[in-house]
């Protein structure tokens, strides 16, 4: 009856230690999956225990933490496997909320950011997420987002291609959206099939703001005077014109 008995004892204390060395492994496990701030300038935040802790150059975000950048700040962070992101003034964003999901890359709250989306081998697709659309990627893609106070998103595809599915007003198919075109998902309307087709090559030649524009905003002659237009067209001096690939 002994031997019943010590083996019962074990597995009752290897049941109790679990806990300890899962949370551990857990933690250790999510370092891999960690954003690193490779260039920061303004005010660039993570929230923590509520409060705003300021980000610097080289340093690294935990997952499931939110990003917020003030009316001068910018941060470029890069992920492993070769996706990153850019968080401009003004914005809100969240990084890895969902842990269950490698795939699910960031949230863009409020404000505007740039995306380079690079699934990862063994990863079936990475995705973005707005207050109303989803943008999914099955392979290398570069993405502008701007989200306006009414949670409506500009959604300019800067690189490859994505599917964008209105998460109130869901569809049976996504819609697609290719290299040079754009689409605006609005809360009340469903996605129209109809996109803004090229309408960053119009843009090359401006300057560096009118570039930002061209990338977030409503610029089309079949959008001229729009309220979306008036709400997402806003500069700024930090941002390069190779970082559209022009």
């Amino acid at each position: 009856m002994r031997i019943p008995l010590l083996l019962l004892f074990g597995v009752a204390a290897a049941a109790s230690s679990q806990p300890q060395s899962t949370s551990a492994y857990d933690e250790a496990a999510m370092e891999r999956y960690e954003a690193h701030a490779t260039a920061v300038t303004g005010q660039v935040s993570r929230i923590r225990d509520q409060q705003p802790w300021a980000i610097s150059a080289g340093e690294r975000v935990p997952v499931r933490q939110i990003i917020t950048t003030g009316p001068d700040g910018y941060g470029h962070f890069v992920v492993t496997g070769g996706s990153s992101f850019d968080v401009y003034a003004n914005s809100r964003v969240a990084f890895r909320s969902n842990t269950a999901t490698v795939g699910d890359l960031l949230d863009v709250i409020a404000g505007r950011a740039r995306i380079h989306l690079q699934p990862a081998a063994g990863m079936q697709q990475e995705r973005i997420f707005t207050p109303v659309a989803v943008i999914s990627a099955t392979q290398r893609a570069t993405v502008a987002l701007a989200v306006d106070e009414e949670g409506t998103v500009r959604i300019d595809v800067i690189e490859g291609e994505v599917r964008v599915q209105h998460t109130l007003l869901p569809r049976n198919e996504p819609t697609v959206v290719r290299a040079v075109d754009a689409i605006v998902v609005s809360r009340d309307r469903q996605i129209s099939r109809q996109v803004d087709r090229g309408s960053l090559y119009r843009y090359t030649v401006r300057s560096l703001k009118d570039i930002w524009a061209a990338v977030t905003p409503g610029h089309s002659t079949g959008h001229s005077g729009d309220p979306i237009e008036q709400k997402f067209v806003s500069g700024n001096p930090r941002c390069d014109p190779s970082d559209f690939g022009y």
